[in-house]
């Protein structure tokens, strides 16, 4: 964690507690998440100190707060595109766009991408522990 440097970054904290009670989310729980302290959280949100480069690396992959929201407060709160979807999940969206018209594998791979970016990580854990033992072609040798 730094030191506050400038007036500019001032605001950083109030933005990203707001984002936070948005989500909602406790800050124990944003702390676990991005695998800092409680109280380091504290600081950062009451404008005591600024985020070190990791912590914005892990709101940036574990979140979806826009980054340069949170940093210059310019732009949408969360990384979305036009339709509303979190940027992964859109983006998952465009590539399996080749895999047809199946409706229902539409549907399936929709509610994996959505269930692996906006769940827990054990929630990620279970989808990746299943996937491993139903693939017919995982080689575990």
């Amino acid at each position: 964690m730094q030191e506050k440097s400038s007036s500019i970054t001032n605001f950083l904290g109030d933005r990203l507690r707001r984002w936070r009670k948005s989500i909602p989310m406790k800050s124990f729980e944003l702390a676990k998440l991005i695998h800092i302290s409680q109280g380091s959280l504290s600081d950062i949100e009451n404008n005591k100190s600024l985020p070190s480069a990791d912590t914005l690396a892990k709101l940036y992959q574990k979140t979806d707060i826009n980054i340069v929201w949170l940093l210059v407060g310019v732009g949408p709160t969360t990384r979305t595109n036009h339709s509303g979807e979190a940027a992964g999940e859109a983006l998952v969206c465009e590539e399996m766009a080749e895999y047809g018209q199946d409706a229902k594998l539409k549907e399936l791979l929709e509610r994996l991408t959505r269930i692996y970016y906006r769940g827990d990580p054990v929630k990620r854990a279970h989808i990746l522990g299943f996937l491993i033992g139903a693939d017919p072609a995982n080689n575990l040798e």
